[in-house]
């Protein structure tokens, strides 16, 4: 087990994607505490704060909205009566049979598809899209796929695209990189990279957009010294 401060560590992707699918099937008291690692009663309070966070920072009415990382398709029922078509996408089969199976809206899909190799051609709703979402989802991606994620996201943005990224990162002066770390909680190994808002906006740079916002949040909620969270609205 690794907690690695400040330098540039690859985690291993297909790791990552055991532990979601293992997180899927494993009996939990609520869907959302699948991606959101608290208890029922914690995970729908997180939940109901990050739509508030979301709503008040990005219009999705009349939009068509791409989520990259889906998970369970969470954000599909909040905005699904808002936006004109939601389409999720997520590497972890187990989560999209999740995402299939409870929820049915007519202008909603999701599909199992890598966020590295997204292929237009099969993509469920057809670009260009106006909204793309990540939530919690980059901090499972090492640098050198973060770079073909941003171009695909320009590939499947509109003109007028805006980004939205809900993600933890460091507040330290350095990034956090977990490796193959025990957490006692989740009672798993676990692998993420918790980067500085520095390095998400420099990321950010490289969408085919003009300005960059960035706001913490939940700061009352945190109890961590060396990570909080932050969102990145990207127009």
């Amino acid at each position: 087990m690794s907690r690695l401060y400040g330098d540039k560590e690859d985690i291993n992707s297909d790791k990552v994607k055991d532990f979601f699918n293992k997180r899927a099937n494993k009996d939990l008291e609520s869907d959302l505490s699948i991606v959101l690692f608290q208890d029922k009663e914690n995970s729908e309070q997180r939940h109901e704060e990050e739509k508030k966070v979301l709503f008040d920072n990005i219009d999705v009415t009349g939009k068509k909205v791409l989520e990259i990382g889906c998970g369970i398709g969470r954000w599909a029922e909040a905005l699904h009566d808002k936006c004109e078509s939601f389409l999720g996408l997520d590497f972890s089969e187990d989560l999209i049979e999740i995402a299939n199976s409870t929820i049915d809206f007519e202008n909603c899909n999701f599909q199992v598809m890598s966020a590295t190799d997204i292929k237009v051609d099969d993509l469920l709703i057809k670009p260009p899209f106006d909204v793309i979402i990540f939530s919690g989802f980059l901090m499972y991606i090492n640098d050198e796929d973060m770079e073909i994620i941003m171009d695909e996201v320009n590939n499947v943005g509109s003109e007028n695209m805006k980004v939205f990224d809900m993600e933890p990162v460091s507040c330290m002066e350095t990034r956090l990189t977990l490796k193959d770390f025990y957490s006692e909680g989740l009672e798993s190994d676990y692998s993420a990279i918790y980067r500085t808002e520095g390095e998400y906006i420099e990321i950010f740079k490289k969408l085919n957009c003009t300005n960059i916002h960035s706001e913490d949040i939940f700061k009352e909620l945190s109890d961590h010294t060396e990570t909080k969270y932050m969102f990145f609205v990207v127009e």
